[in-house]
């Protein structure tokens, strides 16, 4: 029993010897998006927006509420991305997304240290 619990003691000293002593390692940095890129990933969420509209919308009112983004989804994380989405996205507070708040551009806070995209209230 002594020899196992040295053992063990000896693996944890040893594991966290070896994570203390390497430095932690910075994820590489992404070189900024070119213009192009930029019209190209536009392009792609407006034809995203566009087909989500075409499959969601059941009662064809232009708008999409919380019910129609979940669909028949049980699944939690997708459920809870879509309440991201929704909180996010509507300006209006009506309960419901439009094409247009969806494509809307979120406004960037400014200041440093200030990276996340932040909507307009």
């Amino acid at each position: 029993m002594k020899r196992l619990l040295w053992s063990v003691g000896l693996v944890l000293f040893v594991g966290l010897s070896t994570a203390l002593a390497e430095p932690a390692k910075e994820a590489p940095k992404k070189a900024p998006l070119t213009e192009e890129q930029k019209a190209e990933r536009a392009k792609k969420w407006a034809e995203n927006v566009e087909k989500m509209f075409k499959n969601k919308d059941k009662n064809n009112d232009g708008k999409l509420t919380l019910e129609e983004l979940k669909g028949k989804t049980t699944k939690p994380e997708v459920i809870e991305r879509m309440e991201k989405l929704m909180k996010a996205k509507d300006k209006d507070g009506d309960g419901a997304l439009t094409k247009e708040e969806l494509l809307a551009k979120p406004e960037r806070k400014k200041g440093p240290g200030k990276k996340k995209a932040v909507e307009k209230k």
